[in-house]
């Protein structure tokens, strides 16, 4: 026979002690001191008069009693969960940011919950090394993402970090917000507004400056619509193969400018073909131009060493393989369905936002604007198109990939982490962000990304697992107002279960000595840690923050203004009138301009010396 021994558990109503019971009166703590006071008032009377032995003794024992007590009460320590995401409170604790307030209720509004006397607890502070692990925000319109947006970026502002803030509402009003926080700590100076509704106030950016042919085709290829076919790997291949060659021309021709337009005129056989043809003869001293060169003379249908040892002068010999190009063959069609796919796109951002991306001198760089913790804020046209936004986003998106790949190689991890916000994530999201968060830790950058529902990210990937990897890599999930019920019965199951004793009142006759005896009996229940009526009547700031299997209801953390006085930071208001943009000068312009200065300073002086002498 075999003898197992089960675990016991034993289940009591729960009880409020002495100190949560002094916590919530108002009244009772205040007699409670004032009979203390007068109790030692007159355990010292004793040693002013003369009283009976015993009395004195008394007044005493009273007065050491009383004082141990409330000793006792003042130092009591509560059970600490040593496994919480949340930073202690304490001065010897370091911590970067701070979430908002823990709260015991909510009552329908972040300001309510905060204003109910004992109803918050502790706020809620995170270190560098869970920012790291990302943040997660869901909510539905009007749920208050905004309000902690802009709190967190105030603290990364004061703390002198950095951060790129994606907004997709389609107008400057965000903007205008931002801007009058970052001033008001005295940071205007590392605004970089890239304003997309308006290029006439604007900062400009060329990601086509820096970096090899594959890092700039790790950006591009975010682009590019669709699934995961045959035609789409034809598309990357076509475009990697150019890059390799205006790569080149960067590094190499001092008259050449990489941009987006430049870009734009090499989609065209012809073009290419032609291209080819020039450059034929560095092919055999350098890898990528001999890939370019191999990529065309294929898709013409002609042998490579042909194609290397044909005179370039010979004009019919070039007529004979620009004629090529209007054939019938499987790499004609093939490079013809490229040019298609990648012209419209390229033509978005070299025509319509010219103006940021093109220029030859542009104000910031990414790799620059994160290595010098600059606050890059991005307003993108939703309210023009539906594609346009995402175009922009996969770019953008596809920049801090490039940045990530670079910090990889060359940078040292910061003790401030570079942070992403992404506002309004499903309209512009792509293949592979998750990928980007898992790789984007080690590198000291942390991606928060806000948006409104599951359904939003399950657009860009079959069978939801897109969503399902940016969920596995965050190690923060925070819940606002949503109205999705299967989103509530998702994170229910992220925490445990909590036990609840329903008590059942009996009346008991039948053998009773007495008229009558009454019993109580309890039964154990299970039930969700959240509810969805609860979720649905969150408003304005109020959330669920869910970190190592946690649950902390909280209020969120604004910015300082709106929680001191009411009023949201802004600038200007309402008014028409345009951000103040900084205006950046890039290294060589400002090292010619000061090598002039120099040069007339060396000159005077030399005059200035000659004439005394």
């Amino acid at each position: 026979m075999k003898i197992e021994s089960a675990k016991v558990n034993l289940y009591k109503p729960y009880q409020n002690n002495l100190c949560i019971f002094l916590q919530e009166e108002e009244v009772l703590p205040i007699l409670l001191l004032s009979a203390g006071v007068l109790g030692c008032i007159h355990a010292l009377l004793p040693s002013f008069f003369t009283i009976g032995e015993n009395i004195a003794i008394g007044l005493y024992m009273l007065g050491v009693i009383y004082a141990g007590i409330m000793i006792g009460l003042y130092f009591v320590s509560e059970t600490k969960d040593t496994k919480e995401a949340v930073i202690p409170n304490e001065a010897d604790k370091e911590y970067l940011l701070s979430l908002g307030y823990e709260v015991k209720k909510f009552y329908g509004d972040a300001v309510k919950s905060g204003r109910v006397k004992n109803n918050k607890t502790r706020p809620l502070l995170i270190n560098a090394e869970t920012m790291k692990r990302h943040f997660l925000v869901m909510a539905t319109i009007g749920a208050g993402k905004s309000v902690l947006m802009k709190g967190l970026i105030e603290q990364y502002a004061v703390l002198g970090g950095g951060c790129f803030i994606i907004d997709g509402k389609g107008t400057d009003e965000f903007a205008k917000e931002i801007y009058g926080v970052v001033a008001s700590v005295g940071r205007e100076d590392d605004f970089v507004y890239l304003n997309f509704l308006d290029m006439d106030n604007t900062h400009t950016i060329n990601p086509l400056l820096s970096g090899g042919a594959l890092s700039i085709y790790e950006i591009l290829i975010a682009l590019l619509i669709g699934e995961e076919n045959e035609w789409k790997e034809k598309q990357k291949e076509f475009m990697k193969c150019i890059l390799k060659l205006m790569v080149y021309k960067r590094d190499n021709e001092k008259d050449f400018v990489f941009d987006f337009s430049s870009l734009t005129n090499m989609m065209s056989l012809v073009t290419l073909v032609k291209t080819a043809i020039e450059y034929k003869h560095l092919a055999r001293y350098n890898v990528g131009i001999m890939d370019f060169v191999k990529y065309v003379s294929s898709t013409i249908e002609v042998d490579i060493n042909d194609f290397l040892q044909g005179d370039k002068e010979n004009k019919k010999w070039v007529d004979e393989m620009i004629k090529k190009t209007s054939g019938e063959g499987q790499g004609i069609y093939d490079v013809s369905v490229c040019v298609g796919a990648w012209r419209n796109v390229l033509t978005n951002l070299s025509s319509d936002y010219g103006r940021i991306f093109n220029a030859p001198n542009p104000d910031i760089s990414l790799w620059e604007a994160t290595q010098r913790n600059k606050i890059i804020f991005v307003t993108l046209p939703t309210m023009d198109s539906d594609t346009t936004p995402k175009e922009l986003g996969r770019l953008l998106l596809g920049l801090i990939k490039g940045v990530a790949a670079q910090k990889a190689k060359f940078a040292k991890e910061s003790k401030i982490p570079f942070a992403c916000f992404c506002d309004e994530l499903g309209s512009y999201v792509i293949e592979g962000f998750g990928r980007l968060e898992s790789k984007s830790r080690s590198l000291g950058i942390s991606v928060v990304p806000f948006f409104q529902s599951p359904a939003q990210i399950d657009v860009v990937a079959k069978n939801d697992y897109e969503r399902k990897e940016i969920i596995d890599v965050t190690g923060v999930h925070i819940l606002m107002k949503n109205m999705h019920p299967e989103t509530t019965e998702f994170y229910a199951k992220m925490v445990e279960k909590i036990k609840t004793m329903s008590r059942d009142y009996l009346k008991r006759r039948d053998g009773a000595k007495g008229s009558g005896a009454t019993e109580d009996t309890f039964r154990i229940e299970e039930k969700e840690a959240i509810e969805h009526n609860e979720v649905v009547n969150m408003n304005n700031g109020e959330m669920m923050i869910f970190a190592n299997g946690k649950l902390h209801r909280a209020i969120a953390q604004t910015e300082t203004s709106l929680m001191a006085l009411g009023k949201k930071t802004t600038y200007q208001g309402m008014s028409s009138e345009k951000i103040p943009l900084v205006q950046y000068v890039s290294k060589r312009i400002f090292f010619k301009k000061t090598n002039e200065i120099v040069r007339k300073l060396g000159l005077s002086y030399t005059n200035a010396e000659a004439m005394s002498n």
